[in-house]
């Protein structure tokens, strides 16, 4: 069983695969192009080298991250996840930007799902820079081997969600996500993976970009 993760909310293009073997060990690769405006020319020919040797066929479902993002990025990001689990009819995992920033942070502090180290505060919050100096903001933590959502994602004005931290009544740590996201690919991947596992079979149509004010059909 294989699984596909493309992030096109930043910048740069981060692809994941993920192989499940059937005795239930899993190996997962990923990879970050940093493509800018040449995004649209190269996505397909990075797919296809990327997703070798496996064939499309193989895929038994996609995930993307489905904003909050850059309009071109996440447009493309989403369009192209949504054709490929259409054509292939297969389930399609959008996954939020802010999800995946924190879901990639804590498989690099405990990569083997292992419970949360003794000096590690209990809840991360995650923010990323909006339009008109607002800012996206939600608050996680990890529990029993998976990502809670404590403050679910919302848009704030910078004065809110300062005064929010400064109030919140236990320790945190803050992930102020700037560049780079495309690497947390990997944090698309293990969210939709986890779902995957759960029984969740979304359909792709159910899937809309985010660009950060409201989702676009």
């Amino acid at each position: 069983m294989i699984g596909l993760a493309i992030h096109t909310s930043s910048p740069e293009l981060g692809l994941a695969l993920l192989e499940l073997a059937p005795e239930g060990t899993s190996a997962m690769k990923s990879q970050v192009w940093p493509l800018g405006r040449d995004l649209t020319a190269y996505l397909h020919t990075c797919l296809q080298t990327f997703m070798a040797p496996y064939a499309w066929s193989d895929l038994a479902y996609i995930a993307v991250a489905k904003g909050p993002g850059g309009f071109t990025g996440t447009r493309i990001g989403v369009v192209v996840a949504r054709t490929l689990a259409q054509q292939l009819t297969i389930p399609l995992f959008g996954v939020s930007s802010l999800d995946a920033i924190a879901q990639h942070h804590f498989s690099t502090l405990v990569p083997e799902a292992a419970p949360p180290r003794a000096d590690q505060p209990p809840h991360t919050a995650v923010a990323l820079r909006a339009q008109r100096g607002e800012m996206f903001g939600a608050v996680y933590q990890y529990q029993e081997s998976s990502l809670q959502v404590v403050q679910p994602e919302a848009l704030y004005a910078q004065t809110e969600w300062d005064s929010k931290l400064a109030t919140w009544p236990t320790q945190h740590h803050l992930i102020q996500a700037e560049g780079g996201q495309a690497a947390t690919v990997t944090g698309v991947l293990s969210l939709a993976q986890a779902r995957w596992l759960g029984g969740d079979r979304p359909d792709w149509q159910t899937v809309l970009p985010f660009y950060g004010q409201h989702p676009v059909r």
